[in-house]
């Protein structure tokens, strides 16, 4: 597949993608299936260059079909809200060490599980045969995206004590990583 005929079938796949949120369920699967043959055939043809060109392809079609959409929608009417928003201080000590801890576990908390992992994936890739350079790429590229998705999680739970789970998965699937390497 060349790569014109990619890009074709990745904005061809983003079409796809669309008329699935619109309704028609079974598109969306095969237009992302067609987007990440689209990726493959583009990488086997052109490698990183190819790639860049047809992911970039697909994501100028999808922007265009939001722009679109955006732009011919109506505007909803503006309704006032029926309670004034407040963000009320914590007065009593409970709430302030909620708080705290909150901070302290999606922060350094979270950031101390996602370095771990990342370095027991870096020690695994050592132990699998990763030359030094990848090991320290893979290393610097893993730590923030694990940082996000573990505050992603936490944010999502009701209270610190339901937040500890996902650094500690984090930090144990890092340990085990380091134990095999």
């Amino acid at each position: 597949m060349t790569i014109v005929a990619a890009m074709i079938v990745a904005a061809a796949a983003m079409i796809l993608v669309r008329f699935g949120w619109d309704g028609r369920r079974a598109c969306a699967p095969l237009g992302w299936v067609a987007a990440a043959g689209a990726c493959i055939a583009a990488t086997l043809a052109d490698g990183a260059w190819g790639l860049a060109v047809v992911t970039l392809t697909g994501l100028v079609a999808a922007l265009a079909m939001v722009l679109y959409a955006g732009w011919t929608s109506p505007a909803r009417p503006q309704r006032p809200a029926r309670v004034a928003a407040a963000i009320a201080l914590p007065r009593r000590g409970s709430e302030i060490v909620a708080r705290v801890a909150v901070f302290v576990l999606v922060v350094p908390v979270a950031f101390v599980a996602a370095q771990w992992l990342a370095f027991g994936v870096q020690a695994a890739a050592r132990r699998a045969g990763a030359v030094e350079t990848d090991a320290v790429v893979l290393t610097l590229f893993l730590q923030p995206i694990a940082w996000a998705i573990i505050i992603a999680v936490q944010m999502t739970r009701a209270g610190p004590s339901r937040m500890i789970a996902a650094p500690a998965s984090a930090a144990l699937l890092g340990m085990l990583f380091w134990s095999v390497a």
